[in-house]
């Protein structure tokens, strides 16, 4: 497998026949080989984590389908392909919070997705493809901040590890898990507590804003993660797992 890291919480994975695209929302989207599936997923409608501009690969490539957050807009591109006579519909795929489904790809093999209900709005994917346990967390955190109320926090807390409750005790080979820096003295808690709750055997920090120290403060404070929490220091930097 080759993980790729595009931008913020958008990252590229190649398995042998298969591409899965997360939370696209700017930067460069490498080349791909377009005899592969191609499944690009949206997590939800934010603008960090979302562009239309990932419409444009259905030009690009004969392989694509999307598999998307419901309330991600999708009419408007309906409708101006429609005017064009071509019907994107089969491309597309909605999917709700705390779900299953399974997609058979153009290549015949099975992708199953769980959903987990996000802290934020939107969804987290659990993926299961040829033997393979992916999981890419879009905005489910655990987003304590110091200027809410202790009520809102502890809210906060008790929706996040409702949502934990769908992990624990799996086995992920890879996870991209945010942690964020804006949350200052909270910034490891979602990340602490993900690693806490499933046996993953490699995790990509994401939703860093560009300050990629924060993750190498991390492996100072928890020395047992190293090896398992990947370093990312830069857009465009591509791991071989």
């Amino acid at each position: 497998m080759k993980v790729t890291y595009i931008e913020h919480s958008g990252f590229l994975m190649e398995m042998e026949d298969a591409y899965f695209l997360f939370d696209y929302y700017k930067g460069g989207i490498p080349k791909m080989d377009p005899s592969k599936d191609i499944v690009v997923f949206v997590s939800h409608k934010h603008g960090d984590h979302y562009n239309s501009a990932i419409f444009g690969l259905l030009e690009e490539y004969p392989h694509v389908r999307y598999i998307l957050s419901s309330e991600v807009p999708v009419k408007w591109f309906i409708t101006q392909e429609a005017e064009k006579g071509k019907d994107v519909e089969p491309y597309l795929n909605k999917v709700r919070k705390k779900s299953d489904y399974e997609f058979i790809l153009y290549n015949g093999k099975t992708l199953k997705v769980h959903t987990l209900k996000s802290t934020d709005i939107g969804v987290a994917y659990l993926l299961s493809y040829e033997g393979k346990c992916i999981y890419h967390a879009g905005d489910l955190n655990l987003w304590l901040w110091a200027g809410e109320t202790t009520q809102a926090n502890e809210n906060m807390v008790k929706a996040f590890w409702n949502s934990m409750e769908d992990l624990r005790g799996k086995e992920i080979d890879v996870a991209f898990v945010p942690l964020d820096p804006r949350q200052e003295g909270d910034s490891f808690a979602g990340l602490e507590a993900y690693l806490e709750v499933t046996n993953t055997k490699k995790v990509f920090p994401m939703h860093c804003w560009r300050n990629y120290n924060i993750i190498r403060e991390f492996l100072r404070l928890h020395p047992t993660r190293e090896g398992v929490v990947q370093v990312v220091s830069q857009e465009g930097e591509e791991f071989l797992l």
